[in-house]
């Protein structure tokens, strides 16, 4: 296997759900228990759990934000945990939900002599940082839902996502202050409280590097545009020479580039060349799919200055496994749809060159039309020894999953990068054949 996971990161969601319950469970709910509660002791200890859960889970949403690269290697590519970070966004976004209607409905409904009235102790004077943070976090909560809802509407076009997601950290560090201002006084003194305050102020962090603009500065490089060639398919080919620093990258890796547009940021693509110190370039394969690369071929031109960030991934080959030179090492099925294909032409740029032995490999390429990039696909295969299945699905309609199980061998690993839909319903049908679940990689290529 690629990536030797703990349970933890198998399951990162159910730990950040357990792990805030489990001590509350441990260290608040006896005294609650304690006390006989009753409907409104109930609601605010539910209020004050709902908070925890949603401090947890934004705390760790912009530690993810971050791209720190001990979590990249542990989680197997920066590509995982943006969708882990998309699904604790949105884990967040219903706890703040929770936490605003066990605040507002129980009051609304006591109101309406619904619910038995709220018995209130004698006011002490108005503290001027309690009533702050709490009128703070009340507009963190609305912006932050607001944020988690337009960033599940995918008409909404990147450059606006961007923009608007940015200012999380100004919410995160709102949303902070809030939570640890009004977290009871005896939280403090339990692991639970310390806990919270450790994640608040991590978070803290890439929350500052978030809204300076500073989030992969250290990974960022300077470079220009060596050459461009438009392919007949709506493919753009192009070539960047860093100027310097680049530290390399691995077949299967991807990279962000910055083309220099204002407010439209830096997009993520995969690296379609093996990297050659001597040569000093790299090949990116965009395919025209939305409103700026539609657009970057009228843009563009050689010798205009690019920011290349990275470079990010996991999709190794199992290149990190240990291995034995003089062995061919266990099969591998290679399945890419479309633009998919770009991660194989760096491993097969590198086969070509390797004298040692190789696996067994079978490509298994879908696209549409032929002509489709890259035109010379097939010299590719053979010089890297590569077993080639080009399905056209213009003609020979979609690839049957049987095709690909009928070639799965003892010790075979899959490696898939197309479309996510057709990568779901891929791995189910083989590991009903038979695969293991770890022998089954693939590009979480979706960063929104």
């Amino acid at each position: 296997m690629t990536i030797q996971y703990s349970r933890i990161m198998k399951h990162p969601l159910l730990a950040l759900a357990l792990a805030p319950l489990g001590l509350w469970a441990a260290f608040v709910l006896p005294d609650t228990l304690a006390g006989n509660p009753g409907f409104w002791d109930w609601r605010r200890t539910l209020v004050i759990l709902s908070g925890i859960f949603s401090l947890w889970w934004m705390s760790a949403g912009i530690l993810l934000a971050g791209r720190p690269g001990w979590l990249e290697r542990r989680f197997g590519g920066l590509d995982k945990i943006y969708r882990l970070h998309r699904n604790i966004g949105i884990g967040a976004g219903v706890f703040v939900f929770m936490h605003w209607m066990l605040e507002w409905l129980p009051k609304k409904l006591s109101r309406l002599v619904w619910l038995p009235e709220q018995v209130r102790g004698p006011k002490g004077p108005k503290d001027w940082w309690i009533s702050l943070a709490k009128d703070v976090g009340e507009w963190a909560g609305y912006i932050l839902l607001a944020m988690v809802v337009i960033a599940l509407i995918r008409r909404i076009p990147y450059r606006w996502f961007r923009l608007l997601h940015k200012g999380f950290g100004a919410v995160f560090v709102a949303g902070a202050f809030h939570g640890l201002l009004l977290m009871p006084g005896n939280f403090w003194q339990q692991p639970l409280g310390w806990l919270t305050a450790l994640l608040a102020a991590a978070g803290l962090i890439p929350a500052l590097l978030s809204l300076a603009n500073r989030i992969g500065r250290r990974r960022q490089y300077p470079a220009r545009i060596e050459s461009l060639q438009r392919h007949a398919d709506h493919v753009l080919e192009l070539v960047c020479r860093p100027y310097k620093g680049w530290p390399g990258h691995a077949a299967g890796q991807f990279l962000f580039i910055d083309f220099g547009r204002p407010g439209e940021g830096a997009h993520p693509f995969t690296i379609a060349s093996a990297w050659d110190p001597q040569q000093g370039t790299l090949t990116l394969a965009i395919k025209e799919l939305g409103d700026l690369t539609r657009q970057l071929p009228h843009q563009l031109e050689p010798g205009q200055a690019v920011r290349l960030e990275g470079p990010y991934g996991q999709f190794d080959f199992g290149l990190a496994e240990p291995v034995d030179r003089d062995k061919a090492g266990h099969p591998q099925i290679w399945v890419a749809g479309g633009i998919g294909i770009t991660p194989f032409l760096a491993r097969m740029e590198v086969l070509a060159k390797q004298v040692a032995a190789q696996p067994e490999i079978d490509l298994f390429y879908c696209s549409r039309q032929a002509g489709s990039f890259p035109d010379n696909l097939e010299a590719r295969c053979q010089a890297a020894g590569v077993r080639l299945h080009h399905q056209l699905t213009s003609r020979d309609g979609p690839l049957a999953a049987s095709e690909i199980t009928g070639r799965l061998k003892s010790g075979s690993s899959v490696w898939f990068c197309g479309p996510a839909e057709w990568g779901n319903t891929l791995e189910k049908t083989l590991r009903s054949a038979g695969l293991p679940t770890p022998a089954f990689h693939r590009e979480a290529f979706e960063f929104r």
